[in-house]
């Protein structure tokens, strides 16, 4: 069950948006601890529905400490990783968790800008990113630049929470943009990608105030042809 992170007089709401976002400092390796027990359950939900083939090189946008990232690893010895984070804590989080795991030799870790995909065309066989939708400055044009490193008929998975479900957090109010289906499809549609499907999925877990909490969220597997 996820640890409530609860946030006092001098970590208000707006603060704790801003550390969801980009985690930083000691409060940022808390929020990623809670980040990576409430997230778990859609994590391993869109391992499965991305369906890696054994030996797929593996793309993640917002990998946070990767502590997620053993036990998809387990699935393929040889599939090859890359994580790209805009938070440089969660980069020295991810690296040293991949060392102290004995995964450093299949796995990379990169500080990207949120902008531009730091790898040549038809890099990657599949990608995934969960939660990480609501922050991305240019959907549009980022998701053409994970467009344009996937391989011909790979597969991109982008799992986000409904905006109905998201409405009952406060903190989601500060900077957060929120969808639904339709924005979604919307956003999809400007893009050269094909929406292969869209999974919609329901669990319960502890919110950030420590309550329980009944979370509504899509997996979106996108495919490039």
């Amino acid at each position: 069950m996820e640890t409530p992170f609860m946030p006092d007089q001098e970590f208000s709401m707006e603060a704790l948006a801003a550390q969801l976002r980009q985690p930083s400092g000691a409060a940022g390796k808390e929020v990623a601890d809670n980040m990576y027990q409430s997230n778990l359950g859609m994590i391993r939900e869109s391992i499965a529905v991305l369906s890696a083939k054994p030996g797929d090189a593996l793309l993640e946008l917002g990998h946070g400490n990767a502590h997620h990232l053993k036990e998809w690893l387990q699935m393929d010895p040889n599939a090859q990783y890359t994580g790209l984070e805009c938070s440089e804590l969660m980069q020295a989080e991810a690296i040293a968790y991949s060392e102290e795991e004995g995964l450093s030799e299949r796995c990379r870790f990169l500080f990207y800008d949120g902008y531009k995909i730091p790898f040549e065309d038809d890099s990657f066989d599949r990608m995934l990113t969960v939660n990480t939708l609501y922050f991305w400055n240019e959907p549009i044009a980022l998701l053409q630049e994970i467009y344009r490193v996937m391989r011909p008929d790979g597969y991109c998975c982008i799992t986000f929470v409904d905006a109905l479900t998201m409405d009952q957090l406060p903190f989601t109010q500060y900077g957060f943009t929120k969808y639904d289906i339709a924005r979604f499809t919307h956003l999809v549609a400007q893009t050269d990608f094909t929406i292969d499907a869209i999974h919609t999925r329901a669990e319960e877990v502890i919110n950030k105030m420590g309550a329980p909490f009944h979370r509504n969220y899509y997996i979106a597997l996108l495919q490039k042809k």
